[in-house]
């Protein structure tokens, strides 16, 4: 367990447990209406941060933990044609270029991705995208 989960595990538990004291304190009528009260408030809570859940989401791309044969392209928001061609066996490594005036915005992830070939992520391109094959000479 991680430091962070531990410590709201012991926030949580410490929470519960001070609530559990203030209502069996206040006796079973006065805490029958607050536990009332509360349940309104959790409740209203709980449909807030489902509707900001639901709206609130960028655009994204993942390929977190994904493991291809050949090449994987993630490629979002461009005004003009995309080119890629077949290339050869890349580094693994993903190249990503910043967002053109106006465009991007959302997150383009490939955590723990395994490919065999090229892996590129692409946001925002104003332009024209072309990714070449790497010439013979280069390949090696």
């Amino acid at each position: 367990m991680t430091k962070r989960v531990l410590l709201m595990a012991v926030g949580t538990l410490l929470a519960l447990g001070g609530l559990a004291t203030f209502l069996a304190l206040q006796g079973l009528d006065a805490a029958d209406k607050w536990s009332s009260v509360l349940s309104l408030f959790f409740a209203v809570a709980g449909f807030v941060l489902t509707l900001v859940g639901l709206f609130a989401r960028g655009s994204q791309q993942s390929a977190d933990h994904a493991v291809t044969g050949g090449s994987l392209h993630q490629v979002r928001n461009v005004a003009g044609d995309v080119v890629i061609t077949a290339g050869g066996g890349g580094t693994g490594t993903p190249p990503t270029t910043a967002p053109a005036e106006g465009q991007g915005g959302g997150t383009q992830s490939a955590h723990g991705a395994r490919t065999a070939g090229d892996l590129h992520q692409i946001d925002g391109v104003g332009g024209t995208v072309r990714i070449e094959p790497p010439t013979p000479d280069t390949a090696s």
